[in-house]
């Protein structure tokens, strides 16, 4: 006797087709989408359509953080990036071929979320880099982690003192409380994740912040860190 059956479902799958790696853009984006199609899309399976070239494993991170925090569910990605699929692969998430015809496609099921116009792109943008350096094991106190020519992915505790570093971007899943290294060869684009903040030190193209005491605002939090304005901007997310 068989132990699976295999049952046709009839639930919508709904694609978001992402055409920005802003994350300003797409928090604001999806947070109303969310909210104005509540009984649409509370806890809907959502396909990612990643065309943007631009777009990075450690935005992908941060994106399925952002639909989550919207009750809304990311199953799998569609992209022909390798960096995309590789981390969809070890986050759990599809990989689904080409998109559907556009005589296929109907306004109800296709979100697009655009890229703002800039009149100042950033020289950074067409940086390639490798696939992300994935560390599954917890960072002890003055031990040292750096990832060369890619981003950096944290699936574990960072301790007291330990030193993180990345050319490019990092996001760690679980409490960070030492020193976070972005862009350290100077990418003014790169960002960090932090799932749970407890960081001693961020830093960013060498702009950095020490916390002696981390601000009860950011303690524990998920935050988002970025340079807006040569500044280190911190956003909860």
């Amino acid at each position: 006797m068989n132990k699976i059956e295999v049952i046709t479902q009839t639930e919508a799958l709904y694609t978001l087709k992402v055409l920005t790696n802003n994350t300003d853009a797409l928090v604001e984006e999806i947070t109303t989408l969310a909210s104005d199609n509540k009984a649409q899309f509370q806890h809907a399976p959502v396909i990612l359509e990643i065309e943007n070239k631009n777009f990075q494993a450690n935005e992908l991170a941060v994106l399925i953080e952002i639909l989550a925090q919207n009750e809304m569910v990311a199953v799998g990605i569609r992209s022909q990036k390798q960096e995309l699929i590789d981390f969809a692969k070890f986050s759990g998430l599809a990989v689904f071929g080409k998109s559907l015809s556009s005589s296929k496609k109907t306004k109800a099921k296709t979100q697009a979320i655009k890229q703002p116009e800039s009149s100042n792109p950033n020289p950074h943008q067409d940086r390639t880099y490798q696939a992300p350096k994935i560390v599954t094991n917890k960072v002890y106190s003055f031990q040292q982690i750096i990832a060369q020519d890619r981003d950096l992915v944290l699936l574990s505790k960072v301790k007291s003192g330990a030193d993180v570093m990345s050319f490019g971007s990092i996001s760690a899943y679980k409490e960070v409380q030492g020193s976070l290294f972005a862009g350290i060869q100077g990418d003014e684009k790169a960002t960090i994740f932090v799932q749970s903040f407890n960081a001693e030190l961020v830093s960013i193209a060498g702009v950095y912040k020490k916390f002696d005491v981390v601000p009860t605002k950011l303690y524990a939090r998920s935050v988002m860190i970025d340079l807006f304005n040569n500044q280190l901007r911190f956003q909860i997310i």
